[in-house]
């Protein structure tokens, strides 16, 4: 079995994007086409839809429909956030990377950590070969920011505007050398890879290419794809988008993250 869940926010009450719909839009073409996905496996949740709730739930039907051999993905673009919680006792005890659904509101109820993601996505059966795809700010570790750069690209940040509570709490876990927990420590059984826009401490761009916004880094590695590097180990494949996104002025470096063994492998385990 072939399944997606894509995920694209534009429509944030406060903070509101522009590339993250066609972002999602661009991959469900591109795994029809190329992919050959039936259409029916490929769900896309966009803006007012695309609340926590529904995030989660669609989440945990991906993952609890999945058996050994079949091959999913989840895509998300849209805003990326840190977090910084605090203990019982009052202390900044931890820092996240987190995803920002269309109802994000810095409550943590209303956010999905990379602690949520990495156990949610442990539950995934022995065999399932699966990529998950962040073009997000702080997606590193799991995160876009207001430039004009050449004639062609206008990109705009996919960060959450932090409030300055939130911002003290978050300069206060790094002063104590406190790290974002991140996607957590590869399992041997974890058919899965993190392809992250940027790294945990960058943000990823929203940007105009021939007229149309999309993500920088989904634009780009839809491309690489669509021209034959489907077969690429996804290391190689992320190397590459790096090199391609540094030679268009972009200071976003994306990451790779999960199990080492499938770094090795093509995208989604393409042979």
């Amino acid at each position: 079995m072939n399944a997606a869940l894509l995920v694209g926010i534009n429509a944030y009450p406060t903070s509101p994007l522009k590339g993250c719909v066609n972002d999602v839009s661009d991959m469900a073409q591109f795994l029809a086409g190329k992919m050959r996905f039936d259409r029916d496996s490929i769900h896309l949740l966009t803006d007012a839809r695309a609340t926590t709730k529904t995030i989660k739930d669609r989440l945990e039907q991906l993952v609890g429909k999945a058996k050994a051999g079949d091959r999913i993905l989840f895509h998300y673009s849209g805003h990326g956030a840190q977090y910084a919680e605090r203990d019982a006792s009052g202390d900044v005890s931890s820092i996240h990377d987190v995803i920002c659904p269309v109802d994000f509101d810095w409550s943590p109820d209303r956010m999905i950590k990379d602690t949520d993601f990495a156990s949610l996505f442990r539950s995934l059966p022995l065999g399932v070969e699966f990529n998950w795809i962040s073009d997000s700010c702080h997606s590193g570790d799991l995160a876009r920011e207001i430039e004009l750069a050449l004639n062609w690209a206008y990109r705009v940040p996919r960060l959450f505007p932090t409030p300055a509570d939130m911002q003290w709490r978050i300069e206060t876990a790094k002063s104590k050398d406190i790290t974002p927990l991140g996607f957590g420590a590869p399992t041997e059984h974890l058919n899965g890879a993190l392809l992250a826009g940027c790294a945990s401490n960058q943000t990823s761009a929203d940007a105009v290419f021939s007229s149309r916004y999309n993500g920088a880094f989904t634009f780009v590695l839809i491309k690489l794809l669509d021209s034959g590097s489907t077969k690429s180990p996804l290391n190689l494949l992320i190397k590459t988008a790096a090199s391609q996104l540094s030679e268009l002025h972009f200071s976003q470096v994306p990451q790779i993250r999960g199990n080492p063994a499938v770094a090795e492998r093509a995208f989604l385990g393409t042979e």
